[in-house]
């Protein structure tokens, strides 16, 4: 069921090696917030329009949304938000070290009355 939807600003410097970044949130997401691993679903925005502080073009940013059903205790919740900015920090090392480069975590409880889902069997 989770979501991770991040956002970066296009002046971040670093590498966007992103299939390797997803599989790491993935599996700190199994790890420390009990997820089912077949129902993450991630996906990354490159924000060309933005503003950060003072608008010095130097200022980037990363922020990721994590968006999961409601009921998981806040210890959960704090672990999981703590283990995914540890992860940002990780990859965006570079824009950390040389540019002003906000990394932010928000994780969302979703309602379960106001959540609906279809998924097909598959193969």
């Amino acid at each position: 069921m989770p979501h991770a939807i991040l956002e970066y600003s296009d002046n971040i410097l670093d590498d966007a090696d992103f299939v390797h970044m997803l599989s790491r949130l993935h599996d700190l997401l199994v790890e420390t917030g009990g997820c089912n691993p077949k129902e993450i679903k991630s996906r990354v925005y490159r924000v060309e329009h933005y503003r950060v502080g003072d608008g010095s073009e130097d200022n980037s940013f990363a922020h990721l949304t994590i968006r999961v059903k409601e009921g998981r205790p806040p210890e959960m919740l704090q672990r999981m938000g703590e283990a995914a900015l540890t992860l940002l920090k990780e990859h965006y090392a570079l824009s950390l070290e040389r540019q002003r480069c906000d990394l932010t975590v928000e994780i969302h409880p979703m309602r379960r009355d106001s959540y609906f889902k279809i998924s097909s069997a598959g193969n």
